[in-house]
């Protein structure tokens, strides 16, 4: 057996007994995968199934090897194409090992993406008919296995269609399968709509989908459903609206403008948006009335902007939601309601500061906006509110730190440094350091105590460009907070009585920010 597949067996099996170091090495054997032959690859696979069931840590071990796999195969075919007796190889043993892993594993949506990455017609048809006869549990998983299809392999994916049409009665897959249908006739690289055969079927959907959203909005408790599962329900079915509103726009059927008006009752102002440039579309001039409405809500302005242009509305749209800085808000509100922000759109954002400037990684001075945004939420003992400072531009952030007491050139300073990556700029844990490495920790340490500061914790070193920072918790003059130290400079910001106040992150971010913005602006 070769040396590595015994070694990548051999860790499988020990897993679980693994220490975290001894787990990250064998987690970086993932470059291996870069090098595998098809059929060393298919050898793999075939030895790793007669160890299941995995272990939990087997199973993260393997998760990280096949997004490997899966990204040396999209490196591979990229070059050039092989040859169909190898790329096939492995796919009895992917379709075996899919089913075998079970439903719960996270390790099936990497074997779904490897297939998606492959340039041979079984690879889609194997793809297709594992999503519909076995799909996976998590949406992300779905989405990600079929991503490839809306980048290198758009052009193949309309041979899946209509196999994964009869994925629609499955809630997870519905939407992703129709945003891909949909995809494909916006970018012309299907005749008709792949659905257009069922437009009636989607039309029903629809229905079935915007009454239910409407009754959660009435009765959200009615079920009595955890918070969790409500926003789930929720966020799912407005997919599926939105996706269903799409593609009904693009089959032209005008027995959906009935569901269509359903649709755009619903309170929620996404599926408003898609309900509204569907009717459009279809010549109903509420639904242009209604998309151009809109564009006063920032959360949904970048799509109305968008339908505007497409449907020949622009002229209509009032002159201030149009702006860039009308444009910027909208980005951030986006980006804030994101499920891996806050998962809603701000109850307000208003413009803290604006300035034309030279920024990192632009080669011309770009407009950058800071927004401070606040939520109002109503809980059972009264009204509770979060506010912070949020850039567009350059980029769209926002910290979890509060920035609000901070002058807006240090606001900057840190989004600037948060954002900088350069092979040139790292930091360390102290923990982490070397011998020597610590000795200049300690000199740094020395200078903060010379400064005043006492109760000194290094946390961080920092390497900016050839120079150092000590970063550490500490205090002066009797207040706390956190300090960053090189050989010519200390900051400090002092933590002041706030629920989140800077940490370590954001202290180093806005040292690192202010020495690249004073470069960029010399």
């Amino acid at each position: 057996m070769d040396e590595r597949l015994a070694a990548l067996l051999d860790d499988l099996k020990r897993a679980e007994s693994l220490s975290a170091a001894d787990f990250q090495r064998c987690a970086r054997r993932a470059t291996w995968f870069n090098e595998f032959s098809p059929d060393q690859f298919a050898k793999f696979l075939i030895e790793a199934r007669k160890l299941l069931p995995f272990s939990p840590a087997a199973e993260r071990l393997l998760v990280v090897w096949l997004t490997a796999a899966a990204q040396a195969r999209r490196q591979a075919t990229a070059t050039g194409p092989s040859s169909a007796a190898d790329d096939d190889s492995a796919l009895p043993i992917v379709a075996a090992l899919y089913h075998e892993l079970g439903k719960s594993s996270r390790a099936r949506g990497q074997l779904l993406v490897w297939l998606a990455q492959g340039e041979q017609p079984a690879d889609l048809q194997l793809l297709g008919k594992l999503l519909i006869d076995d799909p996976p549990q998590e949406e992300h998983d779905v989405v990600q296995s079929l991503a490839p299809l809306f980048q290198r392999r758009k052009s193949a994916a309309a041979s899946l269609f209509p196999q994964l049409l009869s994925a629609l009665s499955t809630p997870l897959l519905a939407a992703p399968v129709l945003d891909l249908a949909n995809f494909l006739t916006r970018e012309k690289l299907a005749e008709q709509h792949p659905a257009k055969e069922r437009a009636d079927e989607l039309i029903a959907l629809l229905g079935e989908v915007a009454q239910s959203l409407s009754s959660l909005e009435e009765q959200p408790a009615a079920r009595g459903d955890s918070p969790q599962e409500l926003s789930r329900r929720v966020a799912q079915g407005v997919a599926l609206a939105v996706s269903l509103c799409d593609a009904l726009a693009f089959i032209g059927n005008r027995g959906a403008i009935g569901k269509l008006y359903q649709a755009l009752a619903v309170r929620h102002r996404r599926l408003r948006t898609e309900a509204a440039a569907a009717l459009a579309r279809l010549g109903e001039e509420q639904g242009a009335e209604e998309l151009i409405a809109l564009a006063a809500e920032p959360i949904a302005r970048l799509r109305v902007l968008a339908y505007a242009s497409e449907l020949g509305l622009s002229e209509r749209i009032e002159p201030q939601y149009a702006t860039p800085e009308a444009r910027a808000e909208a980005e951030l509100c986006v980006w804030l309601a994101e499920p891996t922000q806050y998962g809603v759109p701000p109850t307000t954002c208003e413009l803290f500061d604006h300035r034309k400037q030279p920024w990192p990684g632009f080669s011309e001075p770009v407009d950058c906006y800071l927004f401070q945004f606040q939520y109002v939420l109503t809980l059972p003992d009264g009204e509770r509110s979060y506010s912070n400072i949020g850039i567009a531009g350059p980029l769209v952030h926002a910290f979890v730190a509060d920035l609000g007491d901070l002058p807006p050139d240090d606001i900057y300073a840190a989004f600037a440094g948060w954002q900088a990556q350069h092979e040139e700029i790292r930091e360390y844990d102290v923990d982490r350091l070397s011998q020597s490495e610590t000795l200049e920790a300690e000199r740094l340490k020395r200078r903060l105590h010379d400064a005043g500061f006492t109760k000194i914790e290094p946390q961080r070193m920092g390497y900016f460009f050839g120079d150092k920072a000590l970063v550490a918790t500490g205090s002066k003059g009797g207040v706390a907070g956190v300090a960053v130290a090189d050989f010519s400079d200390t900051l400090f910001f002092p933590q002041k009585p706030r629920r989140r106040p800077l940490g370590i992150e954001e202290a180093y971010a806005i040292y690192k920010g202010r020495r690249l913005l004073k470069a960029f602006n010399a």
